[in-house]
């Protein structure tokens, strides 16, 4: 599938502007992207209710926790054949985690191909992401390693600070209610702090295709382009406002589907209102990554210019 490609301007745009952005190229372009998602998300969806929800030991086991005194207790092998097929889930959940970039930095060719003016299709932008899986996975590792260290480090920082706190403000009602607030404030900068890092490890993928940059310089380029003076302050106000947008789109998806199984209690048809919203999301979210990265790169490093420049050639 192939889509015309418009000559969008890339200029520095406000936080409304990416949004608008966004949604436009969304828009613009829904079969495109979306197929560009589908590629990944379809078959891990098919996967996971496949093992769980399509298994006769899910169900039977769901109806027991919902319904105890009309379904038969759960034996042994019961129990044992439901561990299976939730150990089938985490391994879709972990090839999720592993191929879910792909379609994100794909995503990211496909939007600076529109940049440029011209024609992007799904193959092409795929074709451009794959050519760099060894990166691409070793960004999966580091991704691990980098995100898991920062929890720990801040599980451990937090939980010395309150046993230190609870030690100190012991006695004193005063001092526990103001040590109760730092705490609060202090684990919503905690979640701010792994968000930003989520957010420029999320540039360091879509550098290792766009830019073809190795695994540490893309890397480094991300955390320089979000924890910077500049920057900070707008990548907080962006997270803000996609996490306000994700979480209208799960609040009416969460209605959606439990009225439809509500009514007709139907995991099949919970499984088919629920994907197609969830595909959204996933898509405009690799969207917004996209349109922002090149945002904060025309601001930086003048790319305005530069894509002029790649089209006098």
């Amino acid at each position: 599938m192939s889509t015309a490609g418009d000559a969008m301007p890339l200029r520095p745009l406000s936080i409304g502007e990416i949004f608008d952005r966004t949604v436009t190229l969304y828009v613009r372009h829904f079969g495109l992207f979306t197929l560009i998602m589908l590629v990944v998300v379809l078959p891990l969806t098919i996967a996971s209710y496949f093992s769980t929800y399509g298994s006769g030991a899910y169900q039977q086991v769901l109806q027991q926790a919902t319904h105890p005194g009309k379904t038969p207790a759960s034996s042994p092998v019961l129990l044992s054949s439901l561990l299976q097929f939730e150990g089938i889930l985490m391994l879709v959940v972990l090839l999720q985690l592993i191929l879910q970039p792909f379609a994100n930095t794909a995503t990211a060719s496909a939007v600076g191909e529109l940049y440029r003016a011209q024609r992007p299709t799904w193959r092409r932008s795929y074709a451009a992401s794959l050519r760099r899986w060894p990166a691409i996975l070793g960004m999966d590792l580091m991704t691990v390693v980098i995100m898991g260290a920062a929890v720990f480090a801040g599980a451990v920082a937090f939980g010395t600070i309150l046993t230190a706190g609870i030690f100190i403000a012991r006695g004193s009602t005063a001092a526990i209610i103001v040590f109760g607030i730092i705490a609060v404030l202090l684990g919503i900068a905690w979640l701010l702090s792994m968000s930003l890092c989520a957010f420029a490890m999320g540039f360091a993928f879509i550098s290792t295709v766009v830019e073809n940059a190795g695994v540490f310089p893309a890397i480094s380029s991300g955390f320089a382009r979000i924890f910077n003076r500049s920057e900070l302050g707008r990548a907080v106000l962006v997270f803000l406002a996609l996490v306000a947008v994700s979480m209208g789109l799960y609040i009416v998806l969460a209605i959606v589907a439990a009225l439809a199984q509500g009514i007709t209690h139907s995991l099949v048809l919970y499984g088919l209102v629920t994907a197609p919203v969830s595909v959204v999301s996933s898509t405009f979210t690799a969207l917004l990554f996209a349109v922002y990265y090149f945002d904060v790169r025309v601001r930086r490093e003048g790319l305005d210019m530069q894509t002029q420049l790649d089209r006098l050639e």
